[in-house]
């Protein structure tokens, strides 16, 4: 399995234009493919120093956005969710049989991505594919996958205290709620970690048994 890190110069997504006019960094954590040409994301801002409430709503006033929801927010700082009437790029990425690590912008007109391979030919077919449309596409990297871990340390520390104390039992043990107090963080932070560690432990095992 290989890994590449790409970016494309003066794409049309939301993120580019944001991160440029506020001067900030826009991360999209997760990405699938949205009725038929369309994308669903959470996406993480950070550096914003305009008031978040204008900023969100001048984002939900773009003509490609369907909806956009607020699901955390602190000083400089937005975590949420968004609907994209049309983006080709994560539906590139999914039919040409790669998966979308991470995206993001800090200002300079690229959006920034990090992908993984899935079967054979599948990274250089993307790359086909983007550069057919007439992308400005530049690689940054591409390297062997090699013992990447499966989930990220703060998922491990979420997953293995909601296991411990019983979140997956059934009837369950413990609420979101009570490991949000456990662990520190916000009930929709522990909620978003859990369902990433999740997606990211059934990816792995069922690209292990292709």
């Amino acid at each position: 399995m290989m890994e590449a890190e790409f970016s494309i110069r003066g794409l049309c997504f939301w993120i580019s234009d944001f991160a440029a006019e506020r001067s900030c960094t826009v991360t999209i954590t997760e990405c699938i493919p949205w009725r038929k040409k369309g994308g669903q994301a959470l996406f993480e801002i950070n550096g914003l120093e305009a008031d978040i409430e204008s900023a969100m709503s001048d984002v939900r006033a773009r003509p490609e956005i369907v909806s956009l929801e607020v699901v955390e927010s602190s000083e400089g700082r937005v975590v949420g969710s968004v609907a994209v009437r049309e983006l080709w790029i994560i539906w590139a990425i999914v039919d040409c049989g790669c998966f979308l690590e991470s995206a993001w912008s800090s200002g300079d007109n690229k959006v920034y991505f990090k992908v993984l391979s899935g079967s054979e030919g599948s990274l250089p077919n993307l790359i086909k594919t983007i550069s057919s449309r007439g992308a400005d596409i530049e690689i940054n990297r591409i390297a062997r996958a090699v013992d990447r871990p499966v989930v990220t340390r703060k998922q491990e520390k979420v997953l293995r205290l909601a296991l411990e104390r019983g979140f997956f039992d059934f009837p369950r043990k413990v609420t979101l709620e009570e490991l949000a107090l456990m662990s520190g963080m916000s009930t929709s932070t522990v909620a978003e970690t859990i369902k990433r560690g999740e997606r990211n432990i059934l990816k792995s095992f069922f690209e292990k048994r292709r």
